[in-house]
């Protein structure tokens, strides 16, 4: 990258940031969940609205190579301190709840999504990219708006997160037959379609195994070489960012998502006894990251595209994907929980739908399956779904006086 690309990268990232800073700012006064902030900031400076604003010959704000490679590393992350927050033993303990929340999560909506679209008069390829896109949760508008809460901790969201990777790993190949359909449909068989699933299941589950065992080996390590070195400072945190990137990269070539690989990584560290300075490092380190991931969502979204949309199927597919995960999940961490209200947190916390819905809708508008207005339909249910966790999550943890929320959450809630 050239040195101008660079410094103009660079203007534009603080640029982008300090916007997303007063969206969030501004919708704190209005009562709204500061996370709102950068995806709003995000579609007002994308390349639709006022970053597309010519200024000379060039966009006010350019949605550069390295822009798009920091939100990234944000995304990647923000699943590495939501694993920090998870040790493998809960997830063993919470893997049946886990598993059948995440079954139901995306079994009901992708049925739902498929039997909605072939009775509004879609074929059946056009049913399973709708019912891939609505089956997939997006789990880091619930995590952040959960660590804005200080509720990372609670059963509630230990089930989430849980739930949210498993539901990543099934969708996932899901994905991956509705491909596979689409180039080969006549080798496709409902055995071969279980084994992929079983056998992604089972290479997420190893790979998590694995390190829950080696990497607090690993860590120990390093401690060891740095008090042999008093020099080397800060060694366990630099390390755990090279696990977390590590296993991000890792899971990427075994044909999981990063982001399923970064949860494994910070999974793992939690384990160890130096989770708390690797937690403290990595919060330091994603004010910079974190925002730009969810500011470049929001600039993805073309607001005129959406106007353009056939508003009734909307209106059904954002029906199905709401309450397909809010009962899908809700209920049986009802059962669960043996608490309706934390029940219906989870099922608020799997609401929102993000990148590997994108991953598929873009997969049937690559290939020409479905039309632009179906597109355009699906990525507008996508941002509603997005915007729905935050506010249900809040409202239900401020009606609640048992939660101990960050006083500055209290203070908003009573002036408003």
């Amino acid at each position: 990258m050239e040195q101008a690309h660079l410094f103009r990268a660079v203007i534009d990232i603080c640029l982008l940031i300090i916007a997303a800073e007063l969206a969030s700012s501004l919708g704190s006064r209005f009562n709204l969940p500061r996370i709102l902030g950068p995806l709003f900031a995000g579609i007002l400076m994308g390349p639709y609205l006022l970053g597309g604003i010519i200024i000379g010959e060039t966009p006010f704000i350019e949605y550069s190579e390295l822009i798009l490679v920091f939100s990234e590393i944000g995304a990647v992350l923000l699943l590495f301190q939501a694993g920090l927050h998870m040790r493998f033993k809960e997830l063993l303990r919470t893997g049946i709840a886990s598993f059948a929340i995440a079954a139901m999560g995306v079994i009901l909506p992708f049925f739902l999504g498929l039997l909605a679209t072939i009775w509004l008069g879609y074929d059946l390829l056009v049913g399973m990219i709708i019912g891939g896109t609505l089956s997939a949760t997006s789990i880091a508008i619930s995590l952040k708006c959960l660590g804005e809460f200080n509720q990372l901790g609670s059963e509630e969201a230990k089930l989430i997160i849980g739930a949210a990777v498993i539901d990543d790993v099934l969708a996932l190949s899901i994905s991956s037959v509705i491909l596979s359909i689409i180039t080969d449909p006549v080798s496709i068989r409902l055995s071969s379609t279980i084994r992929s699933i079983t056998f992604t299941l089972l290479l997420w589950f190893s790979l998590t195994a694995l390190t829950s065992v080696l990497v607090p080996w690993f860590t120990e390590y390093v401690d060891k070489l740095e008090k042999i070195d008093p020099v080397k400072q800060n060694l366990i945190p630099l390390a755990s960012i090279l696990l977390c990137f590590g296993f991000a990269g890792l899971s990427g070539l075994f044909g999981l998502s990063p982001l399923v690989g970064a949860f494994i990584a910070g999974m793992a560290v939690a384990d160890s006894r130096f989770h708390e300075d690797v937690s403290e490092f990595t919060e330091h380190l994603g004010v910079l990251f974190i925002p730009l991931f969810f500011i470049v969502t929001g600039a993805n979204v073309n607001p005129y595209a959406m106007l353009s949309s056939d508003f009734v199927l909307v209106g059904i597919l954002g029906i199905i994907a709401v309450v397909s995960k809010l009962y899908g999940c809700g209920i049986p961490a009802q059962y669960f929980l043996k608490d309706k209200e934390k029940g219906l947190r989870v099922g608020y916390g799997m609401i929102s739908r993000g990148e590997i819905g994108l991953v598929i809708s873009n997969i049937g508008k690559t290939y020409g399956i479905i039309t632009d207005e179906v597109y355009a339909a699906l990525i507008l249910v996508i941002f509603i779904t997005t915007l729905l966790p935050p506010l249900l999550l809040r409202n239900s943890y401020l009606n609640d006086p048992s939660c101990i929320l960050p006083d500055h959450i209290r203070k908003e809630w009573e002036k408003a």
